[in-house]
């Protein structure tokens, strides 16, 4: 599934930091596709791929909930523009 992460950040300088150092060793059931800051850097809107929205709401609110509040959606395939290719029964490595 993919989901949508919005960030609105509190501490920009640590939250993408810390979403720097986190994002780089994912667990592998998780799966970042793309990272949006604004130009301010104080709200963000990622794509990732789980298989639950919760999976990826926790995790952030884990790493990076310091610094930012995270509301995490699944998203409407059927309707959405431009999305990457996503087989739909994705296998993730463990």
């Amino acid at each position: 599934m993919l989901v949508i992460a919005q960030h609105t950040i509190s501490n920009p300088e640590a939250f993408w930091s810390t979403a720097k150092d986190v994002t780089s060793h994912l667990p592998s059931t998780l799966k970042l596709h793309s990272v949006y800051p604004s130009e301010d850097m104080k709200s963000g809107v990622c794509l990732w791929e789980a298989h639950t929205t919760e999976e990826v709401q926790k995790f952030l609110d884990e790493n990076v909930g310091n610094s930012a509040k995270n509301v995490c959606y699944k998203i409407n395939i059927s309707a959405a523009v431009g999305l990457p290719e996503v087989k739909e029964n994705f296998q993730f490595i463990n």
